[in-house]
């Protein structure tokens, strides 16, 4: 429990340095994702061909339009949240819960 003297206000808490990430991480997060979404267009292009030639691809259609569907609707709440800036501070949430927390404790521990 921290004690608060008049002469020593409360400060906040500290916020994280915000260091640049480094190189190999770029380079792991980069080849990551162009390997799967690379992944996902050859099946994607591969079920296309299956399923224009009349093969045995007739018994997927369903479950692969669901997916698209499920895939499209997750990328739309992607974009969106993205151009609200939901992702600029994502580390921001954590400080506030523990500023929140500690007005909780200078009041006694009533909300």
């Amino acid at each position: 429990m921290r004690t608060d003297h008049p002469e020593n206000p409360p400060t906040s808490r500290a916020q994280p340095s915000r260091g640049k990430n480094p190189l190999w991480v770029w380079i792991f997060l980069w080849s990551i994702t162009i390997l799967a979404g690379a992944g996902f267009i050859f099946k994607l292009v591969e079920f296309t061909l299956a399923w224009a030639r009349g093969g045995a691809a007739n018994f997927a259609i369903v479950p692969v339009v669901s997916y698209l569907a499920v895939a499209g609707g997750f990328l739309c709440i992607f974009v969106w949240s993205f151009n609200r800036g939901e992702y600029k501070d994502v580390e921001r949430a954590k400080y506030r819960m523990l500023e929140l927390q500690d007005e909780i404790d200078a009041r006694g521990g009533r909300v």
